[in-house]
């Protein structure tokens, strides 16, 4: 797949300043003149502007990259730049961090508004309209389910605001279940609206499955901690079927081969689902690489024709440790090895042998398999999952595990059953009493999904937000920080810092102190 050079729009799009608050933005730029929104080519650029706020530095280019903790009890940040900031759990709030993840979500939100507003100005094939429409809202969407996943309740706004010295800037914070019920309502819409899968060419591009997909990934949420709709298991089950169903999606036979497809900008619409696309090196006028592979992957120096990781993301012994003999993904996921200076290879010693687990790195996105030629120190071309096939397997089963009226029994097991034989490297759709889970009680059930949740997306920045909805979040942390083995490194220090560091509270970010002090109508977060 070659990858295209999008027309941002960066001219056109309306971006929220570093010093804005997140309504507190112009509007009266070239989006607003009398001379656009005349046609299909401007409707598409300004959603490729909406789409571009997932590429911002404050989202998957870089802070959410290991940065912000969200990789929970499977791994912690050693780098010590960042410390006394969220990657160590040590937030405030004035973190800015915090704040620059607060202020991109809502500017993809104003994007998506203000094109969602304009729309029926365009001339051009209507099906072509509602597409756009329907991945503006989906987009608005997901933005928003960033937001609650991480702050609980924030301001719902669906209009963008004309003035904003008036009292309509003002926004009050809307309850959790309500902000689900938007999100809800923007993807069941784009769903009806958005290209089917089979006419995605791209892995950054909404389809029909995608919307699924999330769906059932969105009620899952509001079914567990803190909204507690307990019903909505059976709709994120019934959304999770809709796409088994199509027929469009199945596992790819190499787990490793994902993410080395990521790497390759090979897109796999059976496995990959939705993506976060990065290309060429940040050199020219648009930023459009990221930095997966340069954060998190396997420390290699700078001179390396391996190209630069600098290894934010560490390894927890409890997450090594939840790999059974013959998984696998544990070799891909955590390394096994060092790279040297010349790029060669030196493994490491078992933990039967000396070597000690929490040195480990995240490996699942290896600079080695990058096609770009540049070896660009501060940034890679290598894509990043936001929802693959075997998480709409999971959430199946999920459904059914905390309810079993919710979702088919033998075909929950079966899809648990199919991304573990994967691991394996087995056959999915073939059944093998060797690493099947066989039927157990709802509690052991539970404990499996768990733990085989996090095997097989580790660093994939989902286990934190895993936690929380389950409502262990904060006991497994404190589990997490009693597996580290002993203080004699610097970042042996970090890891026990960063557990230790950890309350209860955490669950979810503060609310920015700036946008407190611009809006008189929020309330902060329990315990900050």
């Amino acid at each position: 797949m070659i990858k295209l050079l999008h027309k941002w729009a960066l001219l056109v799009v309306v971006a929220c300043s570093t010093s804005c608050d997140f309504l507190d933005v112009e509007l009266q730029g070239a989006m607003t003149e009398e001379g656009y929104y005349q046609n299909v080519d401007q409707l598409q650029e300004a959603l490729n502007g909406v789409y571009a706020v997932l590429n911002d530095g404050n989202l998957y280019a870089d802070a959410m990259l290991g940065r912000m903790g969200l990789s929970a009890d499977i791994g912690y940040e050693y780098y010590k730049k960042d410390a006394n900031t969220v990657g160590y759990y040590q937030a405030s709030t004035g973190d800015t961090r915090i704040l620059g993840y607060w202020r991109a979500c809502y500017q993809g939100i104003n994007r998506a508004n203000m094109l969602l507003e304009n729309l029926d100005k365009a001339d051009g094939a209507q099906v072509e309209k509602n597409r756009i429409k329907g991945e503006a809202l989906f987009l608005r969407g997901y933005y928003y389910y960033m937001l609650v996943k991480r702050f609980g309740r924030v301001p719902v706004v669906l209009t963008t605001i004309d003035d904003i010295n008036t009292a309509e800037k003002f926004v009050p914070q809307s309850e959790v279940e309500e902000v689900y019920e938007q999100i809800i309502a923007d993807m069941t819409t784009a769903a009806d609206l958005v290209r089917t899968t089979d006419k995605a060419t791209e892995g950054w591009q909404v389809s029909q499955t995608t919307c699924w997909g999330m769906l059932s990934r969105v009620c899952l949420n509001m079914a567990g901690y803190p909204a507690n709709r307990t019903e909505m298991y059976a709709e994120a089950a019934r959304w999770a079927k809709q796409v088994i169903d199509s027929g469009r999606h199945a596992l790819n036979p190499s787990y490793e081969q994902i993410f080395i497809n990521y790497s390759q900008d090979i897109f796999e619409v059976k496995e990959s689902m939705f993506e976060v696309n990065f290309w060429g090196d940040n050199e020219g006028v648009y930023k459009t690489a990221g930095a997966v592979g340069r954060n998190i992957g396997i420390a290699s120096d700078e001179n390396s024709p391996i190209g630069f990781c600098q290894g934010m993301l560490r390894v927890n012994p409890y997450f090594y440790y939840l790999y059974e003999e013959g998984d696998l993904r544990r070799d891909w996921t955590i390394s096994n090895f060092q790279y040297s200076s010349s790029g060669a290879k030196t493994y490491d010693a078992s933990p039967d042998e000396g070597g000690i687990v929490s040195r480990k790195y995240c490996a699942k996105f290896r600079r080695e398999y990058e096609i770009s030629d540049s070896k660009n120190t501060a940034s890679t071309a290598i894509n990043f999952p936001i929802l693959r096939y075997s998480d709409v397997l999971l959430m199946y089963a999920e459904c059914y595990a905390f309810d079993p009226t919710s979702a088919d029994e033998t075909l929950a097991y079966e899809y648990l059953n199919q991304v573990r034989r994967r691991g394996y490297g087995l056959p999915s759709e073939t059944p093998d009493p060797t690493v099947d889970i066989a039927v157990t009680d709802q509690a052991g059930l539970k404990q499996v999904i768990y733990d085989e949740r996090a095997r097989e997306f580790g660093y994939e920045m989902l286990r934190k937000d895993d936690l929380t909805r389950w409502g262990i979040f904060y006991e497994q942390m404190l589990l997490a920080g009693k597996n580290i083995e002993g203080r004699g490194s610097q970042y042996q220090l970090a890891a026990i810092l960063a557990y230790e560091s950890v309350r209860q509270r955490d669950e979810f970010w503060p609310i920015p102190a700036r946008e407190m002090s611009v809006n008189p109508y929020l309330t902060q977060n329990t315990g900050w």
